[in-house]
């Protein structure tokens, strides 16, 4: 299937999509497959149709080689400003859903790092900003839900286009479509500073390995690929059947499927509910392309922060 994959990439994309094209269709493949929302598609200039082509291809690539037939393909291509985000639509309206009651609870998934700030802080739904970016991000919720009802549903992969949001930043948009437990917030616009320079992050990356086919089962996959075993002999010392090799079975090995960070300062606020979420990503990753599903932290302090 690699080769296939490989071959739509440049063709939708073109050449210079050479280097890293596995890397774009494990990102199309976890959309497809609702291991995340979105994907922002940022290896570089591309169109909304252009991107919605590929992933009509590969979604009917992957599907075909699930041998399922006749499953719809329920994604869209948003543009907001000069982005373009890949979604699959049944697990963003899930991802909208769950910011809504999120935002009615007593606990916020959203952190302040406004300039102005001493440190980065949970931003309180119930403070000043809290209450009216609350009420902004219910009317952007509610927005995206409408505009993609109403895409065209006779183009199987739609594309919409959002409006430019006054408000708040990307970066909250952008935390809130790709699905992240936890995302930023900061006052003011998109040239506006933020408190993050010099301040203890811990980065946290969700790696996985993506197979190649669904011609094998799930146990045998895991069977072969922890040793990787090219062949193997029987106690008489005869050449048993060969086994696949590690790139047989995968397309790509230790593929970075989410990665964020939050302050040192907020973890006590946030580490349970990233790994409640990294869990619930564990369990849906049974029967699709993707396996080997890890967590990793680490801890960085950087003289200058961009979002």
């Amino acid at each position: 299937m690699d080769t296939r994959l490989k071959s739509l990439v440049l063709k939708h994309i073109g050449k210079a999509a050479h280097k890293y094209w596995r890397a774009v269709a494990c990102d199309i493949i976890a959309v497809c497959q609702g291991i995340k929302p979105g994907f922002l598609y940022d290896y570089g200039a591309v169109s909304s149709h252009s991107l919605a082509a590929l992933t009509l291809d590969v979604f009917q690539t992957i599907s075909h080689e699930q041998s399922k037939g006749g499953k719809k393909c329920d994604m869209c291509v948003i543009t907001l400003e000069q982005d373009v985000m890949l979604v699959n639509i049944e697990a963003l309206y899930r991802r909208l859903e769950e910011q809504e009651h999120c935002m009615e609870s007593s606990t916020s998934n959203i952190i302040d790092v406004s300039e102005n700030l001493k440190s980065p802080q949970i931003l309180s739904f119930s403070s000043p900003h809290g209450i009216k970016l609350k009420q902004e991000l219910h009317r952007f919720c509610a927005q995206c839900k409408q505009l993609l009802s109403k895409r065209n549903v006779d183009v199987k992969v739609a594309e919409v286009e959002l409006p430019e949001t006054e408000n708040f930043n990307l970066t909250t948009i952008f935390g809130l479509l790709i699905g992240y437990p936890v995302f930023y917030w900061y006052q003011g616009g998109a040239e506006a500073a933020n408190c993050l320079d010099m301040v203890p992050l811990t980065v946290y990356e969700i790696v996985c390995d993506v197979r190649n086919n669904f011609s094998d089962s799930q146990s045998q996959t895991s069977k072969t690929y922890d040793g990787f075993q090219t062949s193997t002999k029987h106690c008489d010392g005869s050449k048993a059947e060969s086994l696949p090799s590690k790139d047989d079975y995968l397309l790509k090995s230790g593929h970075a499927v989410y990665s964020f960070s939050i302050p040192e300062c907020v973890s006590d606020h946030c580490t349970e509910r990233i790994h409640s979420w990294f869990h619930n990503l564990q369990d849906g990753v049974t029967k699709t392309l993707i396996i080997n599903l890890q967590m990793s932290q680490k801890t960085v302090n950087l003289p200058s922060v961009a979002l």
